[in-house]
């Protein structure tokens, strides 16, 4: 909106210099004294000086349009405009009459040196043809240089504008050398270096005054209090003079007085917009150094765990950090300037990288698995993602390509994807039915026995003799045990089905023990301590049996005529939970801590203490269904510690 009305004011200046102009030179050609020429004064425009502005502002529209051949015909009007304007100020100079001044109008209304520009007006025009010279070259110091020579012009008509309104005005005759030039020639001067400034290059005294920075600003500003007070100002004291109201003395200090207060003003407040801009500068590189430090943390981070690649819209690759080199077996020198083809394999098809580009070169992020090969022809795989980098005016120019290695990852896949695996999840799944068949239909011959037992001991128990009993006794005795033995491979085979994870308290699984057990706690006097125990994702009835199972071997072999105390703690460590569970029973010697946790091992006999033997191997199953292990650290007569551990997950 800015650049429109801006626009639509310098069309609006530049119509006027060219109607002005137009209207003097047809009140000349037909006498006919309008609004520009007054016959009563000396002072009014010269048909040559019309002419020649009309020819200046054409310039201005000749660049602005840009027609075809324009910068040969504005040479060709700044040549006319400099060869009049010299010989004019040859003919002062000289004090000679070179034909010019009437040449296409006779001046019939002047009575001093009819027809003749002024010699400002010849000067003003000089300045302006140079600066229509010099604003084609491309070399900065000779724009440079004719900038600080054309502004020179507009310092002419600043001082023709004070002695027409303000010298004037106290009846002081102008000097020579300001005759003949009206305040509506200074006007249209004033609109044309103006317009003619513009279409210089941003260089020279032109960048410092339209200029985007501090300075410039600050210049732009200081601008009314240099020349329109001291004007303004001046202007009253003339006025006030030639009025007897102020002495010329007195009036001399009055202005001089607001000369420094004016220059203080200007000087106080360029200081407050330094002062602001130097705070903003300090706080802009305080947050730049964080910034900077954020950014070389982030990167150090990245480059810990992460491939970087950094390529253009051509696939050339800009940047790379060392894990590339690592991975790659490639030198930096060796891939900054070539394409990402230097690392593709015959992996992906070209229709796979076309999606690729498709997706990337439309601003969205890619991401994928790609196979990359090596400087020495291995292969490896990245988990990648590629995001455009959107820079100036919405274009992407850049591609960052981060890249995680999962070759290892990859290669356990092809592996659980090959036959070796699928046959060694077939026999893992026969296994487990055969261990479930066996222990299943081992049970009916069991109960076979057990009811001809019972039949044999209704019906016979009185005719057999004490031998017969103790071996009948015997036969019940083994085929309870062999009964339990089966149930306790049953419930062996089935740990870990039918369960799926979830997150559980394990304070309440361990009270929930405590109350199961209660009888058996008051038996042997024991006591269970436990604290903040965390809140854990597992299978649920496999984690209650696992501590159910270690709290009962802790209360089964514990010292006689000693109270056991049972101490369950909980510590995580890296990304697991490390239980323990503590008691001060009659402890393992060290040759028999591996074996306990094999199916079926007992370390004493039946008739010290109870059990199958198989506890301890349903424990160990179920700490690895969930990926955790399990140990024991224990020494005879000193107790025992089971640990284990289960991932946060």
């Amino acid at each position: 909106m800015n650049k429109i009305r801006s626009r639509f004011l310098n069309r609006l200046l530049l119509f006027y210099v060219l109607a002005s102009s137009f209207f003097v030179m047809y009140e000349w050609i037909f006498r006919n004294p309008l609004f520009f020429i007054n016959t009563n004064k000396e002072i009014f425009t010269k048909f040559n000086t019309a002419f020649l502005l009309f020819l200046s502002a054409l310039v201005i529209v000749f660049y602005q349009r840009k027609t075809k051949n324009y910068k040969i015909f504005a040479n060709i009007i700044g040549f006319i405009l400099f060869f009049f304007s010299v010989l004019n100020i040859f003919q002062f100079v000289l004090h000679q009459d070179f034909n010019i001044d009437n040449l296409m109008v006779t001046d019939t209304f002047s009575k001093n040196l009819p027809g003749r520009m002024s010699l400002i007006t010849s000067f003003c025009f000089v300045f302006y043809s140079i600066g229509i010279f010099s604003i084609n070259y491309k070399k900065k110091w000779v724009i440079k240089f004719a900038q600080n020579i054309f502004l020179f012009g507009p310092i002419l008509v600043l001082l023709n504008i004070i002695s027409v309104v303000l010298l004037s005005i106290v009846g002081t005759e102008k000097v020579d050398f300001l005759k003949t030039m009206p305040l509506s020639t200074s006007l249209s001067f004033v609109i044309i270096f103006y317009l003619l400034l513009l279409l210089f290059p941003n260089v020279g005294f032109k960048r410092v005054l339209f200029g985007n920075s501090l300075g410039s600003k600050i210049l732009r500003k200081s601008i009314p209090f240099v020349t329109f007070i001291p004007l303004l100002v001046g202007y009253i004291m003339l006025i006030f003079t030639e009025k007897d109201l102020l002495s010329a003395t007195f009036a001399i200090i009055l202005y001089t007085i607001t000369l420094i207060l004016t220059a203080f003003i200007s000087i106080y407040f360029t200081s407050l917009n330094i002062n602001k801009s130097y705070q903003f500068r300090k706080n802009a590189e305080k947050n730049l150094v964080l910034k900077n430090e954020e950014l070389e943390q982030f990167k150090y981070a990245l480059d810990q765990v992460a491939i970087i690649v950094i390529f253009d819209k051509n696939y050339i690759i800009k940047f790379v950090n060392k894990n590339f080199c690592d991975i790659t077996k490639f030198s930096e020198e060796e891939v900054i300037g070539k394409t990402n083809s230097i690392i593709r394999s015959d992996e992906h098809s070209n229709a796979f990288f076309d999606e690729l580009w498709n997706t990337i070169s439309s601003g969205k992020p890619w991401f994928g698995e790609i196979k990359n090969k090596t400087k020495d022809g291995n292969y490896f795989w990245t988990s990648t993602s590629i995001v455009p980098l959107i820079k100036r005016e919405n274009h992407i120019d850049e591609y960052i390509t981060i890249k995680l290695d999962i070759t290892k990852k990859k290669e356990s896949e092809a592996l659980l994807a090959s036959s070796y695996v699928k046959k060694l999840e077939q026999k893992n799944k026969e296994l487990e039915q055969f261990s479930y068949i066996t222990s299943h239909d081992l049970q009916e011959p069991l109960r076979t026995i057990s009811s001809f037992y019972e039949i044999l001991n209704t019906e016979y128990k009185d005719k057999f003799d004490d031998d017969a009993k103790q071996i009948f006794k015997f036969i019940k005795s083994a085929s309870n045990r062999m009964s339990e033995l089966i149930k306790n491979l049953l419930d062996y085979s089935r740990i870990g089905y039918s369960e799926e994870l979830r997150a559980v308290d394990i304070n309440f699984i361990i009270r929930a023990i405590k109350t199961d057990l209660n009888s058996l706690i008051l038996l042997k006097n024991a006591t269970i301590l436990y604290d903040n125990l965390p809140t854990i994702k597992v299978y649920p009835n496999v984690m209650r049996l696992l501590f159910q199972s270690l709290i009962s071997n802790g209360l089964k072999f514990s010292k006689k005529d000693v109270a056991p105390i049972i101490n369950i703690s909980a510590e995580q460590k890296n990304n697991n939970w490390e239980f323990s569970i503590k008691d001060n029973g009659i402890g393992i010697a060290e040759e028999h801590q591996k074996k306990i946790f094999a199916i079926f091992q007992k370390l004493h006999l039946k008739e010290e203490y109870e059990g199958t033997g198989i506890g301890l191997a349903h424990c160990q199953k179920i700490v690895g269904l969930h990926d955790g292990e399990i140990w024991v650290k224990s020494k005879p007569n000193e107790g025992s510690t089971f640990y284990f551990t289960i991932p946060n997950k």
